[in-house]
C-alpha cells in the first residue's frame, strides 16, 4: 500500500473522532500523522520493514500500531470501531465541499443525517436551512455538491488509481505462474479519472494467480471468481478486475482490454474492410476463425491491419487510426525527454523540504534544472512570501545553485493573480525571477467575463512565464473556473506565456483536450509537478501522460529545452 492509503485511513479516524466530539488533542494527533505520511518522501512500507515507524516525527507508539494494522488488514481497529459506533455513511458526507466534520456533526446530532441520501432528502424538504449556521444558500450548495458527486460516482483520479494498480502488480509480477502482466483499461490510456482498474495476466495456471490476488489485505469483497476473470472491491470501494489469458493471445487481449470503445469500433470496421475480424483472441481471416494471424503482441495486431503501432494514450477514436495508416503518428514525448521541472514548493511556503533537498531529489530523478516557485503573500494559509522574504529567498536559491553540482537551480515564484487581475508581488521582483508561474487560488466563482479579464491583464504585463493549473479544477473536488478560452489562449501565445500541464495528484490541469487546443492555437506548454516534497517529482509522469494524450512531442514542451534555451526564450 502506498503512503496515501495510510494517510487516508488516519484522516478518516481524525474526521470520525471530530464528528463524535472526541478530545481535540486526539483528533489533532491523527490529523498530524495523516499529513506527515502524505508528505513523507520515503515509503511507509520501508519504515515498516525496518521497524522504525516511531522514528517518523509525530508518529507515537499508539498511531504506529494503527499503521501496522493498516499494513496487515488494509484498515485499523480505531476506524472500524468508530464506524460501528457511528455510521459508515458519514465518510461519504466528507466528500462534499463545504461540509467539514463540525457541520457533519451538527447534521448528525440534530437531524440524524448519516448518508448522502438522507442529506439530499433533508435539503430538498428545506430542513437544513433552518439550522443555525446553515441557511438557504448553504442548503442550495449542498444540493449542488450532491449532484456533482453523483456525476463523478465511482471515479478515481489517475495517480491514485495507478498506485492501487501498481500495488497489485507488484504482488503478482514475480509469481512463478505469471508469464506477463500489464495494467490495462482507461488507466493505461491515461484518462484523468478511472472507473474500474484492469489488470491483465498471461498465465498457464490462472488458479494460482487468482489465489495470490484474492489474498491482498485491502480487498473487502471478492465479487466474482472464474477461470478468466476475478473481480474484487477494495476497502475504499474501488473495483479491481483481474483478467487471466493464455500467453499466446496476450497481445490481442491487452489491446482489447485497453480500449477505448470508439477506437475498437473504428478498428473493427477497418479489419472488416480488409477481410479480417478482430477480437480479444486475435486478428482472424473472415474465412478462417480457427487460427489467428496475429495475437501474441500488440505490434503484431497493428501490423496485421497495415497500421503503425498506436500508443495507448492515443486510442480514443479521434483520428489515430487514419494517422497510423498514413504513417503520420507523432513521435510522442517520453518521460526521459523532460529536462526540467518548473513548478515546486519548499519550506519557504508550504513545502516540506528545503531548497537544497528539492534540488538534490530532482537531480536524483534525472533532471538538469528546476525552478523554485514558492507561493506569494496572498496565500496566507501556505505561508506565502512577502516582497522582503522573496528577496532573501532568491538569494538563498542562488546560494544553493552555486553550491550544488549536476543541476541548475532557477529563481522563481508562484504569484497569485488577484481578483482584479493584479499580480501579488512587486513587478521589479517578478522581473528579476528566472521563471514566474501565475496562478489563481481564490475567488474562483467569478462570472466568465470577469474571469477572462482577470487572466488577460497579467498576461499583458510580460512578467509571467506560465499560467499554473489553468482551470483551477480539483479532481473529484471542484470544477474549474470558466473563461473565454480562445481569447486567453490567443493572448498567451501573443505574449509567449506557456500553459501548464500540472501533474499533481488532485489536478491534472490542463487535461489532454485543453492542452491539445492550446497547442493548436500556438501556445507553448510546460510540465509542472507542483511538488511539495522530495517525492513529489513523481507527478511529472502524470503530466507527461496528459501531454502524450494531447499528441505532443518534445518540440511542443518547454521542459525539454536546455536551461540556456529556456531562459533565452523566456527572457
Amino acid at each position: 500500500m502506498d503512503n496515501a492509503h495510510y494517510a487516508n485511513i488516519l484522516e478518516d479516524v481524525a474526521s470520525l473522532l471530530e464528528i463524535k466530539g472526541s478530545n481535540r488533542f486526539r483528533v489533532r494527533a491523527f490529523e498530524n500523522a495523516a499529513q506527515t505520511l502524505s508528505r513523507l518522501s520515503d515509503s511507509v512500507e520501508s519504515y515498516l520493514e525496518e521497524d522504525e515507524l516511531e522514528s517518523i516525527s509525530g508518529i507515537g507508539d499508539s498511531i504506529a500500531e494503527d499503521i501496522r494494522q493498516i499494513h496487515e488488514t488494509g484498515t485499523c481497529e480505531a476506524r472500524t470501531e468508530l464506524l460501528d459506533e457511528l455510521e459508515p455513511g458519514l465518510l461519504d458526507l466528507l466528500d462534499l465541499q463545504g461540509l467539514g466534520p463540525k457541520r457533519i456533526a451538527t447534521l448528525y446530532e440534530t437531524l440524524d443525517i448519516a448518508s448522502i441520501e438522507a442529506l439530499r432528502e433533508a435539503a430538498e424538504t428545506g430542513r437544513i436551512q433552518e439550522l443555525d449556521g446553515f441557511g438557504p444558500k448553504t442548503q442550495d450548495n449542498i444540493l449542488s455538491e450532491i449532484e456533482r458527486l453523483a456525476d463523478r460516482s465511482g471515479r478515481t483520479p489517475l495517480p491514485a488509481a495507478h498506485r492501487i494498480a501498481r500495488s497489485f502488480r507488484d504482488r503478482l509480477v514475480d509469481h512463478d505462474a505469471v508469464d506477463r502482466l500489464e495494467i490495462a483499461g482507461s488507466l493505461r490510456r491515461g484518462r484523468t479519472t478511472i472507473g474500474d482498474i484492469d489488470l491483465l495476466v498471461a498465465t498457464d495456471t490462472p488458479e494460482d494467480v487468482a489465489d495470490v490476488f484474492v489474498e491482498a489485505p485491502d480487498i473487502d469483497d471478492v465479487m466474482l471468481r472464474g477461470k478468466a476473470k476475478v473481480s474484487a472491491r477494495l476497502i475504499d470501494d474501488t473495483q479491481v478486475d483481474l483478467r487471466l489469458v493464455d500467453p499466446d493471445v496476450f497481445g490481442a487481449a491487452l489491446h482489447y482490454f485497453t480500449g477505448s470503445k470508439q477506437h475498437h469500433v473504428q478498428l473493427r470496421t477497418r479489419a472488416k474492410q480488409a477481410g479480417y475480424k478482430i477480437s480479444e483472441y486475435g486478428v482472424f481471416e473472415q474465412e478462417n476463425e480457427d487460427e489467428p494471424v496475429a495475437a501474441r503482441t500488440e505490434q503484431e495486431v497493428f501490423e496485421a491491419l497495415d497500421l503503425d503501432y498506436i500508443p495507448p494514450e492515443l486510442r480514443e477514436g479521434i483520428g489515430e487510426i487514419e494517422a497510423a495508416a498514413r504513417g503520420d503518428l507523432p513521435d510522442l514525448i517520453e518521460p526521459a525527454d523532460v529536462r526540467g521541472d518548473l513548478h515546486m514548493h519548499t519550506t519557504a511556503s508550504d513545502g516540506s523540504a528545503s531548497i537544497r533537498e528539492m534540488a538534490e531529489a530532482a537531480r536524483d530523478w534525472g533532471l538538469d534544472y528546476i525552478a523554485i516557485t514558492d507561493h506569494s503573500q496572498a496565500v496566507t494559509v501556505a505561508n506565502g512570501l512577502t516582497p522582503e522574504r522573496l528577496e532573501s529567498h532568491m538569494e538563498a536559491i542562488d546560494e544553493v545553485d552555486e553550491a550544488i553540482s549536476g543541476i541548475e537551480v532557477l529563481t522563481g515564484l508562484e504569484v497569485d493573480i488577484l481578483e482584479d487581475g493584479e499580480l501579488d508581488m512587486d513587478h521589479d521582483l517578478l522581473a528579476a525571477c528566472d521563471w514566474v508561474v501565475g496562478s489563481i487560488h481564490m475567488q474562483l466563482d467569478l462570472e466568465p467575463e470577469a474571469m477572462t479579464d482577470r487572466l488577460l491583464r497579467p498576461l499583458e504585463t510580460d512578467l509571467l512565464s506560465s499560467i499554473g493549473h489553468p482551470t483551477g479544477r480539483i479532481l473529484g473536488g471542484r470544477d474549474g473556473y470558466e473563461y473565454d478560452e480562445e481569447t486567453v489562449l490567443e493572448t498567451a501565445a501573443e505574449h509567449d506565456v506557456a500553459m501548464e500541464l500540472n501533474g499533481s495528484e488532485g489536478r491534472l490541469d490542463l487535461d489532454a483536450d485543453r492542452a491539445r487546443r492550446a497547442h493548436e492555437q500556438g501556445v507553448e506548454l510546460v510540465l509542472g509537478s507542483d511538488a511539495h516534497s522530495t517525492g513529489g517529482f513523481e507527478a511529472l509522469q502524470w503530466a507527461v501522460q496528459q501531454a502524450r494524450r494531447a499528441w505532443l512531442t518534445t518540440d511542443d514542451l518547454v521542459n525539454t529545452r536546455s536551461p540556456d534555451d529556456l531562459l533565452g526564450a523566456s527572457a
